[in-house]
């Protein structure tokens, strides 16, 4: 998720990481200011909208896994099975997923602070009817509503981040929006939880709703405008060099077209990768989508104590994703992610057992979030060198796959609640981690293969040239 909505944006890598262009260290737009990396009052007005950003998706990410610890209540409330609460899950990811790369190419004309603010209000809007919801019909059009302005902020904040950061503080504004949507998992998830235990479900969709809302008041007192895609590259290169830079960050170059995003599939072993991270996310979600309800039924666990259980995940999840980011610096990502999705297999098949007791629970949870989030920045190295200049398009797609994989585990989950399986859900997603486990394995094996062969046809080569040489040096002797 990192990199992908940059992608589906169309900015480019060259434009996020800050290897590419830009205005350098002293260019005078964005955070960087006309002080460069030096700061001053424009630099710390940048790093305030870096934080707004992330903010949202702070905001973004609590809406999306705090339904998980909320399931009991909503459906008792509205008379509905487990199964049927979930499906609020899955309306919210199939939106996101479609819907992202759909919107990023409809509002890619559009100014950027406008279409944040306009978005957040939409966000805040579909929680706000989640929250007042008083059937089960109105709350999945109202997850949808939110679902499709999660897609749409979550692609233009990170394309916005990148345009105010300097060029050499992209990368770390860039894992600072992002960082909200982790933080989500660690902070948001069990405080909405609790505010829900206290109170009632709907005023935990209530605080989600507070939460764009001061977001857009935030921008709309210190976000400059920022254009949208212009009718021309040229007039892309005009703004970027015109005085007004420094308070407007320039236009993007043209993003990449809807088909050719989709077209990064053919990159060779896409296929594979794309089916290992919806395997990934299916394991881990058709569990954690009805979370609250396994630890209701399984451990007999009262709100109170689902709440701290709900943070042991997330700091484990906030322990594994800084593991993985180290573990990604100093390994292979084919050579560790195969170990990695193994053990989650291991864990979750355990985690069934370990639920009957609270001790048990926290220990499980805490272990799953770690070896879950683990693997998430190998899977996001092993896809940036897989894709090549084409990179980004293939996390773009990767996001793509990670809602689907929540969408498919949602349905998947209360197939099984409905048929009476709860219990088999861990297994279930044990399976899932076990077959992503083999195909990564899989994958590793014919790379592996392929460049062996790739080295002995290269000596080859060279043993026929040498041999040619030397037949036509003697022939050149001999004449």
């Amino acid at each position: 998720m990192t990199q992908a909505g940059s992608a589906a944006d169309g900015t480019t890598r060259s434009g996020t990481d800050g290897r590419g262009g830009g205005s350098g260290r002293g260019g005078g737009n964005g955070a960087g200011g006309e002080n460069g990396a030096g700061g001053g009052t424009e630099s710390r007005t940048g790093g305030v909208q870096i934080w707004l950003l992330a903010l949202g998706m702070f905001a973004i990410g609590t809406d999306l896994f705090v339904v998980s610890g909320l399931l009991p209540a909503l459906g008792a409330d509205l008379g509905l099975s487990a199964s049927a609460a979930g499906q609020t899950v899955t309306a919210f990811a199939l939106t996101y997923a479609v819907a992202a790369p759909v919107l990023a190419g409809l509002t890619a004309r559009a100014d950027r602070r406008t279409l944040l603010i306009g978005v957040l209000v939409l966000f805040a809007c579909g929680n706000a009817l989640s929250a007042c919801a008083p059937d089960f019909g109105v709350l999945l059009l109202s997850r949808v509503v939110a679902g499709a302005a999660a897609a749409l902020f979550s692609a233009t904040a990170s394309s916005a981040a990148a345009r105010l950061a300097a060029p050499e503080r992209r990368g770390r504004a860039l894992a600072l929006v992002y960082a909200g949507m982790t933080c989500a998992i660690a902070l948001g998830v069990p405080l909405g939880n609790a505010i829900g235990a206290l109170s009632s479900w709907r005023f935990a969709f209530g605080f989600v709703a507070v939460l764009p809302l001061l977001t857009a008041l935030g921008l709309a007192a210190c976000l400059p405008p920022l254009p949208g895609l212009t009718a021309s590259s040229s007039a892309a290169s005009a703004a970027a060099s015109a005085p007004a830079a420094a308070s407007a960050p320039a236009a993007p170059a043209a993003p990449a077209s809807f088909a050719a995003r989709v077209g990064a599939v053919r990159i060779r072993r896409a296929p594979t990768s794309l089916l290992t991270t919806a395997l990934w996310i299916v394991g881990t979600f058709v569990v954690y989508t009805y979370l609250g309800t396994l630890l209701e039924t399984i451990g007999r666990v009262d709100a109170t104590d689902r709440t701290w259980l709900l943070l042991c995940f997330g700091l484990g999840s906030l322990t594994g994703i800084l593991g993985g980011g180290r573990l990604a610096d100093r390994v292979r990502p084919d050579a560790a992610l195969p170990v990695t999705t193994g053990l989650l297999a291991l864990v979750l098949a355990g985690l069934g057992p370990a639920l009957h007791s609270v001790t048990g629970a926290a220990v499980g949870l805490a272990l799953w979030g770690a070896v879950h989030w683990a693997s998430f920045p190998l899977i996001q190295h092993r896809l940036l060198a897989i894709g090549g200049d084409h990179g980004d398009m293939l996390l773009a797609l990767n996001n793509s796959a990670v809602y689907l994989g929540q969408t498919v585990a949602a349905a998947a989950g209360g197939l099984l609640m409905g048929a009476g399986l709860r219990t088999s859900l861990p297994l279930f997603g044990a399976g899932c981690e076990l077959l992503a486990a083999l195909v990564l394995t899989a994958a590793a094996i014919r790379t592996a293969r392929s460049r062996t062969e790739g080295r002995t046809e290269v000596r080859t080569n060279i043993r026929t040239d040498v041999r040619t040489k030397t037949r036509t040096e003697e022939a050149g002797r001999k004449a």
